[in-house]
Parts: structure tokens; sequence; C-alpha cells
């Protein structure tokens, strides 16, 4: 169920005039703890955006740009993130299991203690750009190396 007392599209747009104004103009995206499960932010600019312990089950974000966000503790189960821009991210204590991370920029990106169990399309060459540690759960195909 989506959080019906916000307009995701009215964030979105105040979050745009933020990131172009440098601070100046509209607001900084705040989704913390949002319910989105399944929302469509295909392409989205959720650059420096709260969205820590966000409930993000199935959501869209195929080639979104979520540089420097902060997604710690959030619910990305099944989310697809091809091509997203994870540059940065907080994502620690993060649930990934089964997200489809084929082609993600996950250069700096902290996955400490996150749940990467059966997710897609992530190689060994994306993990070695994030910052892991030994609570992170990786698919069975990947390795620490």
């Amino acid at each position: 169920m989506n959080d019906l007392n916000f307009d995701l599209k009215k964030i979105l747009s105040e979050h745009k005039k933020w990131l172009e104004s440098n601070g100046q103009e509209g607001v900084l995206a705040d989704l913390k703890n949002h319910k989105l499960k399944g929302a469509v932010l295909i392409g989205a600019n959720l650059k420096n955006a709260s969205l820590e312990g966000a409930y993000l089950y199935g959501a869209y974000f195929k080639k979104a740009n979520l540089e420097n966000s902060n997604l710690e503790g959030a619910n990305l189960r099944g989310a697809n993130l091809r091509w997203a821009n994870l540059r940065n991210t907080n994502m620690k204590n993060t649930n990934l299991v089964m997200a489809d991370l084929m082609q993600a920029e996950l250069k700096g990106a902290s996955l400490e203690g996150a749940n990467l169990k059966m997710a897609k399309g992530l190689t060994s060459e994306q993990l070695r750009d994030a910052v892991i540690n030994d609570k992170t759960v990786l698919p069975e195909s990947l390795d620490r190396n």
C-alpha cells in the first residue's frame, strides 16, 4: 500500500528544482520510511535524496540517478535497478534480495550488511568498486574476492 498523504510527482519536481538550483529553490526529497511498493521511478533523479527505511519492494528504478542518496535499511526486494546510478549511495543493511542490478553503477556504494541473496545481474567487477563487509550477503554465484 502506498502512502496517500503525499504527492510523489510534486516531491520529484521540488527535488529537481533543489538539484538544479544547488539548494536555493525547491526541496530535498525526503522519502524516509515511505511505503512505495512497486513505485515506477524509471529515470528519476533522486540524487542526494533520503529513502532511509523506505518500503520499495518491486520498485522500478531503471536508469534512475540515486547517487549519494541514503537507502540505509530500505527494502528493495525484487526492485529493478538496471543501469541505475548508485555511486556513493548508502545501502547499509538494505534488503536487495532478488533485485536486478544489471549494469548498475556501484562505485563507492556502502553495502555493509546488505542482503544481496539471489540478486540478478550483479558482477564481481561491480562489487570490487563497492564497500562490503563480512555481514554482506552475496549471491551464491559470487565470492568475496
